[in-house]
């Protein structure tokens, strides 16, 4: 009898790590097709295909399309967001923390850019998911950058002012190179290869984009601009 039970334990472990591995699966392959058509060129069939799964196999693990494209923006997020908390909750000056966390979104941006580019025009285009996950991002790692810029203020180590004011200043040096970048090889390759030749590797080298983000913070330390 104990033997039994022992096999039909690994026989039931066997099945979970079975279902586990389609699910995991099933994500990666639709976030490998979501960077390179957006979510908008994602259907349950296409997913199932490229997967060499069956449209079933989907419906058992996700349910349907928007549960699946919701599940998939937030394990794509979670390691941008985590990491900003932790490093926003580290006994640090706020200043340091600030450059931290900044350096967390550069890393993201550089890692995910074409991914990021393909999900802002999933939104102009009216997918649902990409709508509801943009327009809750506020609340989350943004908000957090907003209050480390506040407590930088208190302690008087950046200028004062409209503290969304600074947070725009610094998402536009930093971010807003990346998303333009990712934004002219994903829209339209030909058009935009004038311009992406022009500029060179610059818009998204990440020694370059860190150099930009140097400069932005020194533009708001305390002492180094009126």
């Amino acid at each position: 009898k104990a033997i039994r039970r022992q096999r039909q334990m690994c026989i039931r472990d066997s099945h979970m790590t079975k279902r586990r591995s389609t699910r995991e699966h099933l994500l990666n392959t639709g976030a490998m097709i979501a960077s390179e058509s957006g979510l908008r060129g994602l259907t349950v069939r296409g997913l199932s295909l490229r997967a060499g799964t069956n449209p079933g196999s989907f419906v058992y693990h996700f349910g349907n399309r928007d549960a699946f494209l919701n599940e998939l923006l937030e394990r794509w997020y979670e390691p941008l967001f985590t990491g900003v908390r932790t490093h926003a909750n580290i006994h640090l000056p706020s200043l340091k923390k600030l450059e931290i966390i900044l350096e967390d979104i550069m890393d993201f941006l550089l890692l995910h850019g074409e991914f990021i580019a393909q999900l802002v025009l999933d939104a102009l285009a009216g997918e649902k998911e990409a709508i509801r996950f943009i327009s809750g991002l506020h609340t989350r790692h943004p908000f957090v950058l907003l209050e480390t810029i506040q407590a930088a203020q208190e302690e008087g180590s950046i200028v004062s002012g409209n503290p969304m004011n600074i947070l725009i200043y610094l998402v536009c040096c930093g971010g807003a190179p990346f998303i333009l970048s990712g934004q002219l090889q994903v829209h339209d390759p030909q058009a935009a290869r004038p311009v992406l030749e022009l500029l060179g590797s610059i818009l998204s080298d990440p020694a370059s984009a860190k150099q930009r983000m140097h400069w932005a913070l020194n533009g708001i330390r305390q002492g180094e601009c009126t």
